[in-house]
């Protein structure tokens, strides 16, 4: 049984996983399809929203760069990795330098294990 608070979070988790894939697709459209592409944008994006256009600048071939210098340079550092990894489909934690299992994988294995009318059943339940 759900209370009303699991209910609301329920709500903002799909509507952030939405985004985040609404962020991927959009990125995509404009032709970035790499990280590699796609950072110098999320840099400038990032400093934008949250600095007030500063936080970065340009290095000499003209590409953004975070000011090491600027006051919030950690937590544009970390919005712009956070950014960078939604893009991804990544979180700050899914590196494999921790040592532990993916949770996800582990899923995905747990649920491969399952027969056709198990699968069914998980699929009705989480729907």
């Amino acid at each position: 049984m759900q209370n009303a608070t699991q209910t609301q979070v329920n709500k903002i988790v799909a509507k952030y996983l939405t985004q985040q894939d609404d962020l991927l697709i959009a990125m995509h459209a404009l032709g970035l399809d790499t990280p590699e592409l796609q950072r110098p944008y999320v840099i400038v994006a990032v400093c934008e929203a949250l600095a007030e256009g500063k936080g970065y600048n340009r290095s000499k071939d003209g590409k953004p760069m975070l000011d090491s210098k600027h006051a919030q340079y950690e937590f544009l550092k970390t919005r712009v990795r956070d950014t960078m990894n939604a893009l991804k489909g990544e979180t700050r934690s899914s590196g494999k330098s921790s040592g532990k299992t993916d949770p996800v994988d582990a899923l995905l294995k747990a649920y491969e294990k399952l027969d056709a009318k198990q699968k069914r059943a998980f699929l009705k339940a989480v729907a």
